[in-house]
């Protein structure tokens, strides 16, 4: 099966073109399949969307996991490998590169427009219209994963002794056994997602808490 340019009629193999890739024909024009391909996954409800994040946007990442969100992110990889993640997983991917929907004709991205990452995840969220709520701080920023509820006994040792005498409530993560507790930190960042997501500007020069246990 051959794909043909619709300027110039150069025929391409079909294998060119997985995952929705497209190239550049040598008369300058870009060849792909019509239809965009799409994901076999196809969650019905927000809470269930996961996304692909690609390098630019670690952050984003991280602030999509605080808020619950199964949101993959892979050093260096490379956009091909982003592609057929997304789309084998049935994830959204989230990019900063404005050049790979012209590159890669797949329906499950999302173009993101601002360099700060709150502003990106409010746009996000808006989006797709996320409830964000009900699962804050539930999945390790770091390894992505679900957070495991821990008593007060099961952390002795793991975290530090002023730690104890102050939160009441742990999480830990099964992969890499980070332990999470409510402190000063988690208030903070709530506040910030409180003004971020209600559509609110934060004060200018304000710096940006980042996600952490």
């Amino acid at each position: 099966m051959s794909i043909f340019c619709p300027h110039c009629g150069r025929e391409y193999d079909v294998t060119l073109f997985q995952y929705g890739r497209t190239i550049e024909c040598a008369c300058g024009r870009r060849v792909g399949r019509e239809v965009k391909v799409r994901s076999l996954y196809r969650p019905q409800r927000p809470e269930e969307l996961r996304f692909m994040v690609d390098v630019m946007l670690g952050r984003l990442a991280r602030w999509l996991r605080v808020l619950g969100y199964d949101a993959a992110y892979q050093e260096g990889i490379e956009d091909a490998d982003l592609v057929r993640l997304s789309l084998d997983e049935g994830r959204i991917l989230l990019t900063r590169d404005r050049a790979l929907p012209t590159e890669w004709w797949i329906d499950n991205y999302l173009l993101i427009d601002s360099t700060r990452p709150v502003e990106q995840l409010s746009q996000v969220v808006r989006r797709y219209g996320l409830p964000w709520r009900e699962r804050l701080f539930t999945r390790c920023t770091v390894c992505n994963e679900p957070l495991d509820t821990l008593d007060r006994h099961q952390v002795l040792g793991r975290v530090p002794e002023k730690i104890l005498e102050h939160a009441s409530r742990f999480a830990s993560c099964p992969v890499c056994n980070r332990v999470y507790w409510q402190g000063s930190h988690v208030d903070r960042m709530r506040r910030r997602l409180d003004e971020a997501l209600k559509g609110r500007e934060g004060q200018e020069g304000e710096r940006e808490e980042e996600p952490e246990e």
